[in-house]
């Protein structure tokens, strides 16, 4: 594998010793859409050889025009699944771990304190308020990105050494406040361009540690050709950074909007749903169809994909109330 590598190791910021710290570390990819796919694909191509990939949702037509390593037969397939098949197909002896579910709270606090390094390949700030508890309380690195339209901003984070999410946005926006991509719109090459920005990043990071450059939010307008930065400083009163008050890593709200009209919904606990059962069930109220191992259903001139773990996506529905009510009359009772 030296031979891959050659290019790279002979830069000074590389070196073979900083080679070999990437084929060592293992990093969290929270989010495998146009952004998160990007990236974990540039990181892998560099030398990190462990990858911890995480998404909740499934292959759309929708995503096709700016996701790296999907194809049309992957439709209705889960992203992190596929993307773990394409990035090992490159790299057959890397690590990849593929998990399908909603990064709550819990599942930041299972993940997120055995790996080096988190990168954001979100499509919502809710999501990342709950990374940005679970790294600064574990004190891990990670990497803010963000991609809507025709720009993008990213800011590298240390906790403890700099400013956190918090610091700069101090509390979550108000629901529907905020344009999603089915609203505002993406061009295709702009999660491709701060991906790279994220992956330079994110080796930076992993390579100078703490020495790392901080408190730099970085704007791209990739359809004007233009950036700016802006300094952002440590808020000495942050709740999460300062006060160590990590309320986005407890349980919150089970139901929660995502790009477009699609509600997801989480089980109250955990469970292990019979599929094939629930399939039966469903059956005489439409078209209910079981295809790589989810559950998709149209009721009532909605579509209903069911996760063997409980979770649902409600599409064509805006209201969580309709799509929760959805949910416990048809999956969970």
């Amino acid at each position: 594998m030296r031979e891959w590598f050659a290019r790279q190791i002979i830069l000074p910021q590389v070196g073979e010793e900083g080679q070999q710290r990437l084929a060592e570390t293992r990093v969290l990819v929270v989010g495998c859409g146009a952004l998160g796919t990007h990236t974990a694909e540039a990181l892998l191509r560099a030398g990190v050889r462990h990858l911890v990939l995480v998404d909740r949702d499934v292959v759309e037509v929708h995503n096709l025009h700016r996701v790296a390593l999907f194809t049309p037969k992957d439709l209705g397939r889960p992203k992190a699944e596929v993307a773990r098949e394409k990035l090992l197909a490159l790299d057959p002896a890397a690590q990849v771990e593929a998990h399908v579910v909603h990064l709550d709270g819990a599942v930041a606090e299972e993940l997120v304190p055995h790996v080096d390094l988190v990168v954001d390949g979100l499509d919502n700030l809710e999501t990342r308020y709950v990374v940005n508890d679970a790294c600064v309380k574990h004190e891990k690195p990670w990497v803010y990105t963000a991609v809507l339209a025709t720009y993008g901003m990213l800011m590298p984070i240390w906790p403890g050494r700099g400013p956190c999410l918090r610091c700069l946005f101090p509390n979550p926006p108000a629901p529907g406040s905020v344009p999603t991509c089915a609203e505002a719109g993406i061009l295709g090459p702009v999660p491709k361009a701060l991906a790279a920005l994220q992956a330079a990043a994110a080796l930076r990071l992993l390579l100078r540690g703490p020495d790392a450059p901080l408190g730099i939010l970085l704007h791209l307008d990739l359809w004007n050709l233009r950036t700016h930065t802006v300094e952002v400083k440590r808020n000495p009163a942050c709740p999460t950074c300062v006060d160590r008050v990590f309320s986005f890593l407890q349980e919150g709200s089970r139901s929660a909007i995502l790009c477009g009209d699609t509600v997801q919904i989480l089980p109250r606990s955990k469970i292990a749903l019979d599929l094939g059962d629930l399939a039966r069930r469903l059956s005489p109220l439409g078209r209910v169809e079981l295809r790589h191992g989810l559950l998709v259903a149209e009721i009532e001139g909605v579509s209903v994909t069911v996760f063997p773990d409980g979770r649902a996506l409600v599409k064509g529905v805006g209201d969580p109330r309709r799509a929760q009510a959805l949910y416990d009359q048809y999956v969970a009772r």
